[in-house]
């Protein structure tokens, strides 16, 4: 599912580097990426992503080398192959919840099946939305558009799920509801998840923990 082979990554000018001589998720797992602030959980899961290139190695994701491919072809590839779930939610306050849900369709890069609204409002019921289709991001709670973002992550059947503190906002008991919806969501659409988190109560989620201090390394000046 994830590959890296002697992955080198530092930010121009900044002194934060990373050094993965290797590191492998197989598919089907659900895996916590931990650290403190500042340590490279999100680069990491940029690299993943392929939103982030690497000076050196190989990432390969999804059974594709991202390293091999232009920008254009890797933001294809997050739109084909990965769901996203953010911190911020990053809905779109203009849009209703099914259309936030459908809108990876409306980015471009993928042709919109059929079947794609019926699956929309599959999702939201299944995660207790279906009353809210029509309703937009303001008029929900923290918890609601969470897990709108979580449909929205999951409406195009991506076979990786990637979550970026999706919990960070929430409180303990909403924490545990969203954890649950997410975990269930991707086990049912046979994903592997990959989730940077900072809330140690979580880790019995998670089949294994990623703790990126070890890929820490000084920046190459």
């Amino acid at each position: 599912m994830v590959q890296f082979t002697n992955v080198e990554f530092a930010y121009p000018d900044h002194a934060f580097a990373m050094s993965i001589p290797g590191l492998s998720v197989d598919d089907g797992q659900h895996v916590a990426i931990i650290g403190p602030s500042g340590s490279g959980k999100s680069t990491l899961v940029n690299l993943i992503a392929g939103a982030l290139v690497p000076q050196k190695g190989s990432i390969t994701t999804c059974n594709t080398k991202l390293t091999g491919l232009d920008d254009a072809a890797r933001r294809r590839f997050r739109l084909k192959h990965i769901g996203m779930v953010f911190q911020e939610f990053a809905l779109l306050d203009y849009l209703n919840v099914r259309d936030n849900i459908l809108l990876p369709y409306r980015l471009g890069a993928l042709a919109m099946p059929a079947d794609a609204s019926e699956r929309a409002d599959k999702l939201a019921q299944s995660v207790g939305l279906d009353r809210h289709l029509k309703r937009h991001p303001q008029q929900l709670s923290f918890g609601e558009r969470q897990r709108v973002a979580i449909c929205r992550a999951l409406v195009t059947a991506p076979s990786l799920v990637l979550a970026d503190e999706p919990t960070g906002n929430l409180d303990a008991a909403t924490t545990n509801e969203v954890m649950t919806i997410l975990a269930n969501c991707v086990k049912a659409s046979n994903a592997t998840l990959i989730m940077v988190t900072h809330n140690t109560e979580l880790m019995d989620r998670f089949d294994r923990t990623i703790d990126v201090t070890q890929f820490e390394a000084a920046a190459q000046r």
